[in-house]
């Protein structure tokens, strides 16, 4: 046999492989898969991420004027205390300016320019605090989940968080969503009417996590997991996933069980669920 032979032979047995994975993938996800929900909510990825600059005003409004059910930001705090929108931890990628935002005062992160990385059209659009994007939500239907980063890094954050939500009366349009789960246990005690989730690359384990709570997972984890979505609803717990921005892929979820997917494209929603 010569080389040609041998490769051609190989590379059969791989194809071969490859469509028995592919056959038992389907089989395991078909035999085990979850009842889809009724009603899939989808979650707008910091704001309207795809069509505004993320974690702004902005981008909130541009997510409800497309009529997103959810909107999600992310939660830091200033030198001097004030709880900002902001995923990194420095304000480097998504404004003009350099730096910690928690070295940072509000009044210096008050002058930063947060539109113009996305847009010229954005430009001059300011970094928001949570009391600003609290009052925008409390004149529109759209329910809030405040993704809070880090928080290890922010001592008492949890109370300014309470206090904020109890203050604004929106504890029953809120979740409150961390990789920090020991944390979330602790805001749970502060605050026990908001709603929780925990977030989690992969969930290997969650039966320490009360029923009631929400499983927001990395989207691939259901794919590779066949008994994900079932295993997490068989212990109470709504399943969501981050972050999807494909049509095919968001149907494909909703399938397979998730009850939320957060996504940057708001606005391809009804076109996903066959309302648009």
């Amino acid at each position: 046999m010569n080389s040609s032979d041998s490769s051609r032979k190989k590379f059969h047995k791989s194809i071969f492989a490859l469509i028995i994975s592919i056959f038992i993938w389907i089989l395991l996800h078909s035999t085990l898969r979850s009842k889809p929900t009724e009603k899939p909510i989808m979650i707008s990825h910091r704001g309207a991420a795809s069509l505004a600059p993320e974690n702004t005003l902005v981008s909130i409004r541009e997510a409800i004027s497309q009529g997103a059910q959810f909107i999600e930001v992310d939660i830091r705090r200033s030198a001097d205390g004030i709880l900002s929108l902001m995923h990194d931890q420095t304000v480097n990628r998504t404004t003009n300016g350099r730096g910690r935002i928690s070295e940072l005062s509000w009044e210096e992160v008050g002058q930063l320019d947060a539109g113009s990385s996305f847009s010229s059209e954005f430009k001059g659009e300011p970094v928001p605090s949570l009391d600003s994007v609290l009052e925008l939500i409390n004149k529109s239907p759209a329910n809030l989940v405040l993704e809070v980063k880090q928080p290890g890094l922010y001592p008492g954050i949890e109370l300014q968080i309470a206090e904020a939500i109890q203050k604004s009366n929106l504890n029953n349009r809120i979740t409150v969503v961390s990789f920090d789960h020991d944390w979330l246990n602790s805001f749970n005690q502060t605050v026990p009417d908001v709603s929780l989730g925990h977030l989690y690359i992969f969930p290997y384990a969650t039966r320490q996590i009360p029923a009631n709570r929400i499983v927001d997972v990395y989207w691939p984890s259901v794919l590779l997991d066949p008994t994900l979505v079932k295993r997490m609803k068989l212990q109470g717990h709504r399943v969501w996933v981050w972050t999807v921005n494909n049509i095919h892929l968001m149907r494909l979820l909703i399938w397979l069980g998730v009850d939320g997917i957060t996504s940057d494209r708001p606005e391809i929603w009804p076109e996903v669920v066959g309302t648009g």
